[in-house]
């Protein structure tokens, strides 16, 4: 398997961190994770809040009752800056109202935000994922990193990313997630698992046994990412359905945070059999996504 051509990446600096909340729980479960990252890249963390005018066919057309709505965010928003997960960190309030989609990207872009958490409502259910409309809405607009945490969290945000999953095709796409891979290493110490999925090898003809089909993978991986050789880094090949993969083998090495390059993974269509939404939604950790 040959290597793709490999460019270094400037690593990427994290100084304008954006959590955007509904205030509902599972928002508030990504907070801590926020504040981890602003404190360790020393960012300024933005508390954001987006307040969506009700349609006047929903009966809600008292000027007064949107005032009133305003007042209770500005203050549930200026309470997250008490909490002591945020002390010591730089912040600012910001609350919007409109249309979320509009408001949004004027404040990423007016802000120059670097990276945006949110929290997900994640899996419902036996077998069906849903992330909840806002975070589906952000993921589809949002061209900047996006960090998602999910309820099904059983990562420490005391101690975060000491264990990062690299799942990759070996793309150039997927290569665009190694600077923030590098930069989250150096920041916190992390241990790196690099993962290539493959369906079962007796399934592809004329190919050796999985066991040596493994050694040559990894390493292809290692010639694909050289700037992961001064890191504790580990190559690892799984075989089968790659979100489901990733999912089994994220919490088989106790990982705190994956980290995937995408592209159109939340277009309109049939999005929850995208294999990036199934990982996020299904996710026991952090998921950060790269575009």
């Amino acid at each position: 398997m040959a290597a793709p051509n490999v460019v270094h990446l400037p690593i990427p600096a994290l100084k304008h961190v954006l959590f955007t909340t509904d205030f509902s729980s599972g928002a508030l479960a990504a907070l801590p994770f926020a504040a981890g990252l602003a404190r360790a890249f020393r960012s300024t963390l933005y508390l954001c809040h987006i307040e969506e005018r009700a349609p006047f066919s929903a009966g809600v057309s008292d000027p007064r009752l949107y005032e009133a709505a305003g007042k209770d965010a500005a203050g549930r928003l200026a309470g997250l800056r008490q909490l002591p997960v945020m002390r010591g960190l730089k912040s600012n309030l910001l609350l919007a109202e409109g249309d979320f989609k509009h408001e949004l990207l004027k404040i990423v872009g007016r802000d120059h935000i670097d990276l945006v958490v949110a929290g997900t409502r994640g899996r419902t259910g036996l077998s069906k994922m849903l992330l909840g409309s806002v975070t589906e809405e952000i993921c589809r607009i949002v061209s900047c990193p996006i960090l998602t945490v999910g309820p099904e969290l059983v990562a420490n945000p005391e101690k975060p990313f000491q264990r990062i999953l690299f799942p990759t095709n070996l793309s150039d796409l997927s290569r665009r997630a190694v600077p923030y891979i590098v930069s989250l290493a150096h920041a916190f110490g992390s241990k790196i698992t690099v993962l290539h999925v493959l369906s079962s090898a007796r399934d592809l003809p004329g190919s050796p046994g999985e066991h040596s089909l493994a050694e040559s993978v990894c390493t292809s991986m290692k010639r694909a990412f050289p700037e992961l050789a001064s890191l504790e880094c580990e190559f690892a090949v799984a075989f089968g359905n790659v979100a489901d993969a990733v999912l089994r083998v994220a919490p088989e090495r106790n990982s705190d945070l994956i980290v995937m390059g995408i592209r159109n993974a939340f277009r309109p269509g049939v999005l929850r059999e995208r294999t990036a939404y199934r990982i996020i939604a299904g996710a026991q950790c952090p998921v950060l996504t790269v575009r």
